[in-house]
């Protein structure tokens, strides 16, 4: 029986599927997944990057706007007076204070202490025991209460002032303890019956210029 030959052609139409290999289409996938999970990942941290940033600056700026807010006056002071943030000590008579977060130099009314930072005059007897005492009531950051009279400021642009600071009267305790001299600067005489009183106290106490102890 003899057979119908077959055409070749039949042969080069025919196409030859090529096989798959194993977990290829898994591997072309974990690939895409990999540059997918990096490109999220670098999203992530520019975006925590930026929240961090955005973070420390409004951290700074609530910071700033609390440190210039007024701090408010106690009730039992005069509509005038102001509250103020201590900053350092010059010497017996004069601090340095914040208001608002601007530093005012402020000259402590109706006393006078020994010199110990004046630019021609030599350190006077008792100067740095009266900056040792203004120091023991007066503290960095302590809030003070400043009260005026007629005149705001002196020649040098220093505020005059009463300044208390808790119950205590600082002008008054420097001549209580026998540093601050009773001082008369027209037209300010808030603050002068109260600080002469303190120095004759100062005296019948034998109190810091009057103390037979006092080395000069």
């Amino acid at each position: 029986m003899s057979s119908r030959p077959q055409d070749p052609r039949r042969f080069t139409r025919r196409r030859v599927q090529r096989p798959e290999l194993p977990h290829a289409g898994r591997a072309r996938d974990s690939r895409r997944d990999g540059k997918g999970t990096r490109r999220r990942s670098w999203t992530q941290g520019v975006w925590m990057w930026l929240a961090v940033v955005v973070l420390a600056i409004l951290s700074a700026g609530a910071l700033n706007w609390w440190n210039h807010q007024p701090l408010e006056v106690p009730e039992g002071f005069s509509d005038d007076a102001v509250a103020a943030e201590m900053v350092r000590v010059i010497d017996g008579d004069t601090i340095v204070v914040a208001v608002e977060g601007e530093e005012e130099r402020v000259r402590l009314l109706n006393i006078d202490t020994p010199e110990t930072v004046h630019p021609s005059e030599p350190v006077e007897c008792g100067g740095p025991e009266a900056s040792e005492a203004i120091r023991g009531v007066l503290s960095p950051g302590d809030v003070v209460v400043l009260e005026f009279d007629e005149e705001l400021r002196d020649r040098y642009d220093r505020l005059l002032a009463g300044v208390f600071v808790d119950d205590i009267f600082v002008n008054e305790h420097m001549a209580l303890e026998g540093w601050g001299e009773p001082a008369y600067f027209a037209p300010n005489d808030r603050f002068l019956a109260i600080v002469e009183e303190a120095w004759t106290q100062a005296e019948a106490d034998e109190a810091g210029m009057f103390s037979p102890q006092l080395a000069c």
